[in-house]
C-alpha cells in the first residue's frame, strides 16, 4: 500500500486531525511463551533484534513524514509486548530516542514500560528512570507458586516480589501489577493471598484479568483434547467479588472492568481505547485508530521489515468507519469504563431502530441502567460485558 494513502484517501482530511495522540509500540521478543498468552511474539535473538530496531526507525520515520502528524502532540507512549525488557538498556534507548525525534511529547506525557519481573535488574530499573518512563506495568499474575508454574511463569513468587519492592526504591511511584484469575483449581483464598501480597507492595495500579483460552495458546490445545477445565464464570464472579471486598476497603476505584487504581492513577494510554481517542500502533501486530479509519499492521517480524526497508507501512488490514459506527464503538468500549457513556452518545445512535432495539432489549433485561446523565452496564452487565458488547455492535 503506498505510503502516501495509508491513513485517508481523502484529500485535505489531515487538516482536521485532532493535536492529541497516543502511541503504542509493540516489541515482539520474549524468553518464552506463557501457556495463556496469545499476542503475537517469536523467540529473543539478537539478529532479529537488529532487524527489529532498524524497522521500527523507519516506521517512525514514515509516519513522522505523513501530513500533519509532527505537529500533534503525543500525550501518551505505551511500549508492550511481548517483553520490551528483554531488549538491552541501549537498544530501547533507541527507540526512545527515535520517538522523541520524530514526534513531539507533551510535558505531561504518560510512559508506560511492560515488564516481567525477572528483566528487571537493578541496571535496568536505573536506566528506565534515566529514560523518563514514568510507569511499570509488571506482568505478575500469580504470588502462588503451583499457580505461577502452571501459567508458565518464570521466576519464584518471592523474587517477584522482590523485583517490585527494587522499582519502588528506585522511585517508581506508578506501577501497574497484572494478575489473572480463573486459573484452573485456583481458589478463592489463593487469590485473595495473591491480592494481599499485591497491596503490600504497594503499587498504584492493579489489573486482574480472567483467564481466557485463546487460540495458538498451549492451553488452548490442551482445552482441545480435553486436558484442561475452564473455570464456571459463575464460579469467576467469586473471585471479581474478592477483589471489590479488599480494594474498595482501601478506596481504590474500579476504574474499567478489568482495571483498578488509586486515585489519580488510572491508565491514561488504555483510557484512550475506551474513550475512542487517537492511537498510533507501531510494531508487528499494532492497531492504530487515527482519522476514522482502522488498521492493523502485519503480524509476522520478517515481512514487517521487509514492506519498511521498501519504504512501505506495514499495513494488513485497514477499515474507513462510518459515523455511525464509530458512535456504536465509542458506545461499546465507552461501557466498560464503570462512569459509563454520556446519555446523549445514546440520542445520537437512536436513529438506528434496529440498534435502538438492542440498547432497549439491554435495559429490560438489566444489563444496563439508563439515568438522566449517563448509561452504565448494571453488576449483571459486568459480568457478561462481552454479551452486551457484541449485541450492541
Amino acid at each position: 500500500m503506498n505510503v502516501t494513502t495509508q491513513l485517508s484517501e481523502r484529500s485535505g482530511e489531515h487538516d482536521d486531525l485532532p493535536a492529541d495522540l497516543g502511541i503504542y509500540l509493540h516489541v515482539p521478543f520474549c524468553i518464552k511463551r506463557c501457556h495463556f498468552c496469545a499476542f503475537y511474539l517469536v523467540l529473543h535473538e539478537e539478529q532479529r533484534v537488529k532487524q527489529f530496531l532498524q524497522a521500527i526507525e523507519q516506521e517512525l520515520a514514515l509516519y513522522a513524514n505523513q501530513p500533519g502528524m509532527r505537529e500533534r502532540t503525543v500525550a501518551t507512549v505505551y511500549v508492550g509486548g511481548g517483553t520490551p525488557t528483554v531488549l538491552r538498556p541501549e537498544q530501547l534507548a533507541l527507540i526512545f530516542f527515535s520517538i522523541r525525534s520524530k514526534f513531539s511529547l507533551s510535558e505531561q506525557c504518560e510512559i508506560t514500560v511492560e515488564a516481567t519481573p525477572e528483566s528487571l535488574t537493578d541496571r535496568y530499573v536505573d536506566f528506565l528512570q534515566q529514560a523518563g518512563v514514568t510507569r511499570l506495568s509488571i506482568g505478575i499474575q500469580s504470588f502462588d507458586q503451583q499457580e505461577r508454574t502452571m501459567l508458565g511463569l518464570s521466576g519464584t513468587s518471592a523474587e517477584a516480589k522482590a523485583k517490585v519492592q527494587n522499582a519502588k526504591q528506585a522511585g517508581f511511584s506508578n506501577i501497574n501489577l497484572d494478575l489473572i484469575y480463573g486459573t484452573p483449581n485456583q481458589t478463592v483464598q489463593s487469590w485473595e493471598r495473591t491480592l494481599t501480597y499485591a497491596l503490600e507492595l504497594d503499587p498504584s495500579h492493579l489489573s486482574c484479568y480472567a483467564l481466557s483460552i485463546e487460540k495458538g495458546t498451549r492451553f488452548y490445545n490442551e482445552f482441545r483434547r480435553g486436558l484442561f477445565e475452564v473455570m464456571d464464570p459463575d464460579h469467576e464472579v467469586s473471585f471479581q467479588e474478592q477483589a471489590e471486598v479488599q480494594l474498595e476497603s482501601l478506596q481504590w476505584s474500579r476504574y474499567e472492568l478489568s482495571n483498578w487504581a488509586k486515585p489519580g492513577f488510572a491508565c491514561q494510554h488504555n483510557l484512550r481505547y475506551w474513550r475512542g481517542l487517537e492511537y498510533l500502533g507501531l510494531g508487528p501486530s499494532a492497531q492504530s485508530f487515527i482519522s476514522e479509519c482502522r488498521f492493523g499492521n502485519v503480524s509476522s517480524l520478517e515481512h514487517y521489515s521487509k514492506f519498511l526497508m521498501a519504504g512501505q507501512l506495514p499495513i494488513a488490514s485497514k477499515e474507513v468507519l462510518s459515523r455511525f459506527q464509530q458512535e456504536k464503538e465509542r458506545i461499546v468500549f465507552g461501557l466498560r469504563l464503570l462512569e459509563g457513556v454520556p446519555i446523549d452518545w445514546i440520542y445520537r445512535a437512536s436513529q438506528d431502530e434496529c440498534w435502538m432495539t438492542s440498547y432497549e432489549g439491554l435495559v429490560k433485561e438489566d444489563y444496563l441502567l439508563p439515568t438522566e446523565r449517563c448509561v452504565q452496564l448494571t453488576r449483571k452487565g459486568r459480568q457478561f460485558a462481552d454479551t452486551v458488547g457484541m449485541r450492541l455492535l
